[in-house]
């Protein structure tokens, strides 16, 4: 379970993770996630959906220093801090990556249309993982990660039914997912491995 304060280091894409607002200190309403990211790299690339209320924005990214780009449907937004990308529910996206020449200091927030704390929980044990697996080296630089029975494990304990990958129909996605996520588990695999904190 992530804790305020919870700061990582990923050194395959330079960036640095702070969790701001978790799941439980925030009764499951919101996550909160500041990213640091250098000159040329980006937040995880995977094109994906957030299930939700059409219209309804449930992520939102909130430019604080530097410049960016974020895809949004069929558009490639792009802005300089100030600024706020919001991701409606059920809309294909990006997130940001970084076009300028100084770091890009940017803040995730995901915001459920009701409280969803096992869900934002699932996100914070995503990106924990993720950021692990990074560490040594079983990731690469698009946040994909190297072994796909890993991989599904991950996605499937993180962030199905919730979040799903664009392009491939949901019930065949879970039922891929989950079928490779069970062989996972029973070949040993973790579906959580906490990264090593930032010093």
């Amino acid at each position: 379970m992530a804790k305020l304060g919870d700061n990582y280091f990923n050194p395959v894409t330079r960036t640095k993770l702070v969790f701001v607002t978790t799941s439980a200190s925030s009764g499951g309403r919101e996550l909160g996630m500041e990213w640091f990211v250098p000159p040329n790299e980006r937040l995880a690339a995977a094109a994906h959906c957030h299930a939700g209320p059409d219209g309804f924005g449930i992520e939102h990214f909130d430019l604080l220093a530097g410049s960016a780009a974020c895809r949004i449907g069929r558009e490639e937004l792009s802005a300089k801090a100030p600024h706020t990308f919001t991701i409606p529910a059920n809309t294909h996206h990006v997130h940001p990556w970084n076009i300028g020449t100084t770091a890009m200091h940017i803040r995730q927030r995901i915001t459920p249309p009701t409280p969803e704390p096992a869900i934002l929980a699932g996100v914070e044990r995503f990106f924990e993982t993720l950021t692990a697996l990074s560490q040594q080296g079983r990731a690469n630089r698009n946040g994909d990660i190297r072994n796909p029975l890993q991989g599904a494990l991950v996605l499937a304990d993180g962030l199905l039914p919730v979040t799903y990958i664009a392009g491939i129909p949901l019930g065949l996605q879970t039922r891929l997912l989950n079928g490779l996520a069970g062989l996972a588990r029973r070949l040993g695999y973790q579906s959580h491995i906490m990264p090593e904190p930032s010093t």
